[in-house]
């Protein structure tokens, strides 16, 4: 349960080396540029929600990025007004009945289960047929089609967007939603063991992430090796979001999957921030608590975002 975080006084300094890079989930999306505007967009509501006026953390929207990947895996983009609305409609504070629980969670439940047998047993997931289940599955095995280089070609969109920042001496915070994070962590872990690079990010943000899954830990780059080569080696602390009803987080809590980069010395703290978080963003259909435009309005998200490039450290309350 995360309480309201009081707001430090004073007002933001100006701090040119700390930057934001954003790598996003899976499916088509709308062109980068106006994709990033309207997270950015997000993330200005929720930091008002926060506590923080649009106009101290307005000025910073040069230094939010977004690692564009989704073109080159889907050789498409999507229409924007098709989610323009309902995120209009989130920002106007008229999606607060997608925040409290809903009726029905048993569904959530059901397909959280179903998600789990999928990642335990992926045959039976072929066997229930669920539409929705057995496209996650797919597209994250599509990631992970290594004999077709896939993964790289995405890592390689996420590193050419890093390349500039981290060599021109910036401090960069990584965030990765969804299949975004999964991409984020075998990037970290391509950068310290196979590229030998020398960049260190301060803060590794996951939202909405699959990495929990059985699945998912069986193919991340690194999984064959030993001790302090498994991996990454290049993370400060690691902050992990899941908020309720998010069903491709089927597992929240990370810091016991990834406990040994702790013993190893290799990251300074893993936080799991889950239960009691609500996603505000819906459509005609209904909630959709895992959808990247709720997560970064949520004033947690949002907040500790505005904090990094602020030169604030992001801040927890328990």
């Amino acid at each position: 349960m995360v309480k309201a975080l009081a707001r430090p006084a004073g007002p933001f300094m100006s701090n040119v080396a700390r930057h934001v890079v954003c790598i996003p989930g899976k499916n088509p999306k709308p062109p980068p540029e106006q994709h990033r505007a309207l997270l950015w967009r997000c993330i200005l509501g929720g930091a008002q929600q926060a506590g923080i006026p649009a106009r101290e953390l307005a000025p910073l929207a040069p230094r939010f990025h977004l690692a564009a990947w989704n073109f080159a895996y889907y050789g498409r983009h999507t229409d924007i007004h098709v989610d323009l609305p309902w995120v209009e409609h989130m920002l106007r504070g008229e999606g607060r009945r997608f925040c409290a629980p809903q009726p029905g969670r048993w569904q959530v439940l059901r397909t959280r289960a179903l998600y789990t047998l999928g990642d335990l047993f992926p045959w039976l997931a072929e066997l229930v047929g669920d539409a929705d289940i057995l496209a996650s599955l797919r597209e994250t095995a599509r990631y992970f089609d290594e004999p077709r280089g896939t993964g790289a070609q995405v890592r390689a969109v996420v590193k050419h967007t890093i390349e500039p920042l981290a060599e021109g001496g910036a401090e960069v915070m990584l965030v990765g939603h969804s299949l975004g994070s999964v991409i984020a962590y075998d990037t970290l872990w391509e950068l310290s063991h196979r590229d030998r690079r020398a960049w260190r990010f301060p803060v590794l943000l996951t939202l909405g992430s699959p990495l929990g899954m059985f699945y998912v830990q069986r193919r991340l780059l690194g999984r064959g090796e030993r001790g302090v080569r498994r991996y990454p080696a290049n993370i400060g602390r690691w902050i992990n979001i899941a908020v309720s009803g998010d069903v491709i987080a089927t597992d929240r809590h990370l810091h016991n999957d990834f406990h040994p980069m702790l013993t190893h010395d290799l990251i300074a703290s893993i936080e799991d921030v889950a239960g009691g978080m609500h996603s505000c963003y819906g459509t005609a259909a209904g909630e959709n608590p895992h959808r990247c435009f709720g997560y970064f309005f949520h004033p947690l998200v949002a907040r500790l975002i505005a904090d990094w490039l602020g030169d604030r450290e992001p801040q927890i309350a328990a």
